[in-house]
């Protein structure tokens, strides 16, 4: 009798109005089939929700069974989905929100819900609509019509969006590339390089031999990467451009430059790319170029704004002078810009280009040549040092040291043409070869009989920025069969070691591949007992300077003694450099280092020497 008056009831609830009655907009008008995904175990729904589905345009798929409903979900997608709430996966999961991730964009979806139980189950996977029991699907359909045409208006603006997007996209484009193929840089809205040569080439001509002199300035921001990584890209070039805006300011500011007796003082700006700006003063000198920097001096103590963080920011200048030391507009740029990079290194701020300079800078560009023929030529041989046991007196290690005997030059000592190879890029091959050298030597001495010794090698800064130098290190080490601990790599304190993560980093991935780390000239930089907090070094060598020479104080031996207490607390091993004299020797044994180097013992000596006198 229950269960005859339960079939009466679900009757009529599903009959609470002919399908034929639904007065809705029917989806049928624009032509196009949608489908809708129905699951339940609700066997009325089933058998009246169709009727009422499909006379508004939706043909309807039936399942049963949360398998069966991700299955036919699966085949194609539905527009509309109308689930039990309550309905779980084999995995426990509700089978609303697997159906909602079949798919990369939410489909609209209507939870059945029998009690309070199950409305909260579709509030938290964020159902598009609820009904609860009893089920008028007369009401269910209309809002199952409009669930699909909202989320279609939804699907349409969200294209038509992209496609403005693309459309604005394509016209900065385009806008962009007339600024570059007018000579603007559309970043900064300055001239860039190729116009402002153009322009200055122009202003040159002009004057003729008219005796007025035209300068040339290039500033450079200090430690611009830097910046980039902190703030990211976008922010990197919103600072640019305020950074453009006011050097132009300073340019307009007629109490900068005033008028000289000989005409108006006008000047130009440009972008050089990156982090580097240029300026040119046609009517002035020396006088005017002080003027502008100290402007600019003014402005850079200025915060920048950029995405609410304040950031200041440095900058280095170089100028140049035509026709002084300068016979053309693009020589006058290149000088500037040399200038600028003396005084990065050397932290003036401010740079003028001089005859001194000039002949450094050809003495340079002579040496390149040399060099780079002489890399060619195989002139450069790696010479070996002992490193010997303070106690002992046993070689225990090698430290190999570029020799260079040119062949009318006569020998080029590292300290002249390392740096000049570091400013050109060629201490990245130069390092490669002392890589594979010094490797190369270690496997022949150790298949002549030598007993094992450690080989160690110095690396520049450059060899770590380019992030190759772990995978070089590798390949020779394999190559040639040698253990990774007996490869050292010294790093210099004053000229590689510093605080940038993509350093450390590259120093790390060495100390993994199980080479030793070793600080060279310790003692000397201005942050030393942070490199043996951070990273992994095994190997400290105190400076020459703390051991022998005329400057040596007790104040020196002090700093050493401490240096090598430090390094036996870490468990590093401690070389002193440059040691001369016996009485030296006793110092070191007194301070407790392990081993030393030094003319005491022998000068860097060709490879065949250092076998015969040491296997």
């Amino acid at each position: 009798m229950r269960a005859a008056i339960r079939k009466v009831i679900n009757f009529e609830f599903g009959q609470s109005q002919e399908p034929n009655d639904l007065n809705v907009e029917s989806l049928h008008t624009d032509g196009q089939q949608r489908t809708a995904l129905l699951a339940t175990s609700d066997r009325a729904a089933r058998q009246w929700a169709p009727r009422w589905l499909e006379q508004a345009g939706l043909d309807t798929v039936v399942t049963d069974t949360p398998e069966r409903a991700l299955e036919r979900g699966r085949e194609a997608r539905p527009d509309l989905i109308i689930t039990d709430a309550s309905l779980q996966t084999g995995t426990s999961t509700l089978l609303m929100s697997s159906l909602r991730e079949l798919h990369s964009e939410p489909v609209p979806l209507i939870a059945l819900c029998a009690n309070a139980g199950d409305i909260v189950l579709a509030a938290d996977a964020r159902a598009t609509d609820i009904v609860r029991r009893p089920f008028e699907w007369d009401v269910i359909t209309r809002r199952a019509v409009q669930a699909v045409r909202a989320h279609e208006a939804l699907r349409n603006l969200t294209f038509a969006q992209q496609q403005f997007e693309d459309l604005r996209a394509a016209a900065m484009l385009a806008e962009q590339e007339h600024a570059r193929s007018a000579g603007i840089d559309p970043l900064t809205e300055l001239p860039d390089e190729s116009r402002f040569r153009r322009l200055a080439h122009s202003a040159m001509s002009a004057r003729g031999n008219a005796g007025k002199a035209i300068s040339t300035i290039v500033i450079g921001i200090d430690h611009f990467r830097d910046v980039n990584q902190a703030i990211g890209f976008v922010n990197a070039n919103h600072l640019l451009r305020q950074f453009a805006q006011r050097l132009g300011a300073v340019l307009c500011e007629r109490e900068v430059f005033g008028d000289d007796d000989g005409g108006t003082i006008t000047a130009i700006s440009g972008r050089l790319g990156g982090a580097r700006f240029a300026v040119q003063i046609a009517n002035g000198g020396d006088d005017h170029v002080r003027s502008f920097f100290e402007a600019m001096l003014q402005e850079l103590k200025r915060p920048f704004r950029v995405d609410g963080q304040s950031i200041y920011l440095t900058a280095s200048f170089g100028s140049a002078t035509w026709p002084r030391f300068c016979d053309s507009a693009d020589e006058l740029l290149s000088c500037a810009e040399a200038a600028m990079v003396v005084a990065r290194e050397q932290g003036t701020g401010l740079q003028a280009w001089n005859a001194r300079l000039r002949r450094s800078r050809a003495d340079d560009f002579k040496l390149d040549c040399l060099l780079r023929a002489a890399i060619r030529g195989r002139e450069l041989k790696l010479h070996y040092q002992p490193i010997t046991d303070v106690e002992t007196g046993e070689v225990v290690a090698a430290e190999a040291l570029l020799r260079w005997q040119h062949p009318t030059e006569g020998e080029i000592p590292p300290a002249r043409f390392v740096p000049v190879a570091e400013r050109t890029g060629l201490m990245r091959e130069i390092g490669d070869f002392v890589i594979d050298t010094a490797c190369a030597q270690l496997r022949d001495w150790l298949d002549a009989g030598m007993d094992p010794i450690r080989i160690a090698i110095n690396m520049s800064l450059c060899q770590l920025l380019r992030g190759d130098v772990v995978a070089v290190a590798a390949e020779a080490l394999e190559h040639y069969d040698i253990p990774a601990e007996l490869l050292e790599i010294e790093l210099s304190e004053r000229g590689v070691l510093n605080q940038r993560p993509e350093v450390v980093g590259e120093i790390r991935r060495l100390k993994k591949l199980g080479v030793r780390i070793s600080i060279d000239d310790f003692g000397t930089g201005q942050a030393a007992l942070a490199y043996l907090k951070d990273l992994p070094i095994d190997v400290i060598k105190i400076d020459r300077s703390y051991v022998s020479g005329d400057g040596r104080s007790e104040r020196h031996e002090a700093i050493a003694s401490g240096i090598v207490a430090l390094a036996q607390r870490l468990d590093a091993t401690v070389i002193a450099e440059g040691v001369e004299t016996e009485d030296q020797l006793e110092m070191l044994r007194s301070w407790g280092s392990e081993e030393c180097q030094g003319f005491l013992f022998s000068r860097a000596l060709p490879s065949h020497e250092f076998f015969a006198q040491y296997a």
